[in-house]
């Protein structure tokens, strides 16, 4: 038998593992993979996302950068290291990920969502709104997107723009998390709006 590297199986499995919330489960199946096949991007980008959706940034920007010191092109990585670069406070490294990552895949949400949020850190504000808007446009159902939105809104002041936003999110099948901030931030305007 021959042994191609990492099955899709395992990498369909963490993916599932993702979705879950069971970030501890999909980083040990990933980390049995790349042990396999240390060369394998598509499991060390896997990896690098389950580290950064864990929490443990560092060890995502070491799986992240792996997978592209063997293959430069993949966008998923580089959103992905743009992601843990920007949770270590490191906005400017986040910006070129995320820029090179849109580069590669232009027309990718969670990519335009990700630098808008990036570039409104930076005070570039405008751009910011223009690509968190366009993520949207995009995909009407990415959670992600119209809470980000719903806090350029805020920033400019319309109050009931956001309001709107915040109770899509709170009332429609939306990651918890983001549910009960929405949940929050609805309470918060209602008591700031009576």
């Amino acid at each position: 038998m021959i042994d191609d590297g990492v099955s899709a199986q395992d990498l369909l499995e963490a993916n599932e593992l993702l979705v879950k919330g069971d970030y501890a489960g999909a980083v040990a199946l990933l980390e049995r993979a790349v042990a396999e096949d240390p060369t394998d991007c598509s499991a060390l980008t896997a990896l690098g996302i389950a580290f950064t959706e864990g929490g443990e940034h560092q060890k995502a920007v070491k799986a992240l950068e792996r997978a592209l010191s063997l293959q430069e092109t993949i966008p998923e990585a580089h959103e992905a290291l743009g992601c843990a670069y920007y949770r270590l406070g490191f906005i400017e490294k986040a910006e070129k990920a995320l820029k090179r990552a849109l580069e590669l895949a232009p027309q990718d949400g969670g990519v335009l969502r990700n630098l808008g949020v990036v570039l409104d850190r930076l005070g570039d504000f405008d751009r910011g709104a223009e690509m968190i808007e366009e993520a949207y446009r995009l995909n009407q159902f990415d959670y992600q997107a119209i809470y980000a939105l719903s806090s350029i809104r805020l920033r400019q002041g319309e109050l009931e723009a956001a309001l709107e936003l915040l109770e899509r999110i709170a009332s429609e099948d939306a990651p918890i998390n983001l549910k009960m901030l929405a949940i929050d931030h609805i309470q918060n305007l209602k008591r700031y709006l009576r």
